[in-house]
C-alpha cells in the first residue's frame, strides 16, 4: 500500500513539473524586426499553430492519465483501506490518499479546456445554483445578498459555476469560519460576484502571488485552482481581485461587462 502511494505522488509530481517546465516555456515572441506579413512572421504563425495542436494534443494525455491514476487510486487504494477499517495506520493512509486525490483533481481542473460558448447568463441564478450544490456538500453556511434587478453578463455558464465553486471552496478553506458572504451587484455598468470570508485574510505575499502557478499557503495545496480561474474568466472578458476586508477577513471580486 505504501508503494503504491508513493509511486502516486511521484506521478503527481512528474505531472507538476511537466506543466510547470512547459508553462516557463510557452512565450515566444516576434523579433523587433519582424513586420506583419513578412515571411518570418508568416513562419512563426505557422509554428505557434503546430504548438497549439500539439499542446492540445498534451493536455488531452495528461487528463487521460490522471483519469487512470485517480481510477487505481479509487480501487486499489482507497477502497481497501475503508475496509480495513479501524486496522493500525489505516486512517493515516486514507488522509494520505485523500490527499493525492485532491492534487490530481486540482491538476485536471488547471488542464481543463472547457468550451467557451458563451451567452447572455443571468449571475443571480448562476449563484444560487453553486450555492445550493456547495451547501449539500459542505458543512457551511452562506448568507447571500442577491440583487433584485437583473445582474447580468456574457459568460458561459457551467464555467462560471466551476469557478465560482472553487473560489466558494478556498473560503471555506482558509476562512477559518464556518460563514461565507456572497453578494451579487450590477455597478456602474459591470455586473459582479462578492464573496467574502471571515478568516485572517491574505498576507501580503499571498496578495502579490496568488495568482501564481504551484503558490500555495497550504502544503496540502498544489496553487492551481485560482490561477486557471483567472485565466478562464478573463477568456469570457472578465476580471478576478482579490482583497482583504478592513473588518476582517478575505474577499474576491469577479466581474464582467454588464449584458
Amino acid at each position: 500500500m505504501e508503494i503504491a502511494i508513493g509511486v502516486v505522488v511521484g506521478a503527481i509530481l512528474a505531472i507538476a513539473g511537466f506543466i510547470l517546465g512547459r508553462s516557463s516555456g510557452r512565450s515566444v515572441g516576434l523579433s523587433e524586426g519582424a513586420l506583419a506579413g513578412s515571411p518570418e512572421t508568416d513562419h512563426h504563425a505557422a509554428l505557434e499553430d503546430r504548438s497549439s495542436s500539439r499542446e492540445s494534443e498534451l493536455n488531452t494525455v495528461l487528463v487521460e492519465a490522471i483519469g487512470r491514476v485517480s481510477a487505481f487510486l479509487k480501487t486499489n487504494v482507497r477502497k481497501p483501506l475503508i475496509e480495513a477499517g479501524e486496522a493500525a495506520g489505516a486512517d493515516e493512509l486514507r488522509e494520505r490518499i485523500e490527499h493525492a486525490l485532491g492534487a490530481l483533481s486540482d491538476i485536471d481542473f488547471f488542464l481543463e479546456e472547457p468550451s467557451m460558448s458563451r451567452s447572455g447568463q443571468s449571475l443571480v441564478s448562476l449563484v444560487e445554483n453553486v450555492a445550493q450544490e456547495f451547501s449539500g456538500d459542505q458543512d457551511v453556511r452562506l448568507r447571500m445578498q442577491l440583487a433584485s434587478s437583473p445582474v447580468r453578463a456574457v459568460v458561459s455558464g457551467p464555467v462560471m459555476m466551476d469557478v465560482l465553486y472553487l473560489i466558494l471552496h478556498n473560503a471555506s478553506r482558509f476562512g477559518g469560519d464556518s460563514t461565507i458572504d456572497i453578494a451579487v451587484q450590477a455597478i456602474d455598468g459591470r455586473s459582479l460576484i462578492l464573496v467574502r470570508d471571515h478568516g485572517p485574510g491574505f498576507s501580503d505575499e499571498a496578495l502579490q502571488r496568488a495568482f501564481d502557478p504551484f503558490y500555495s499557503t497550504s502544503a496540502e495545496g498544489l496553487g492551481l485552482g485560482l490561477p486557471h480561474a483567472r485565466s478562464l474568466i478573463e477568456q469570457m472578458g472578465g476580471q478576478i481581485e482579490l482583497r482583504n476586508v478592513s473588518d476582517g477577513g478575505a474577499e474576491v471580486e469577479v466581474s464582467f461587462p454588464s449584458s
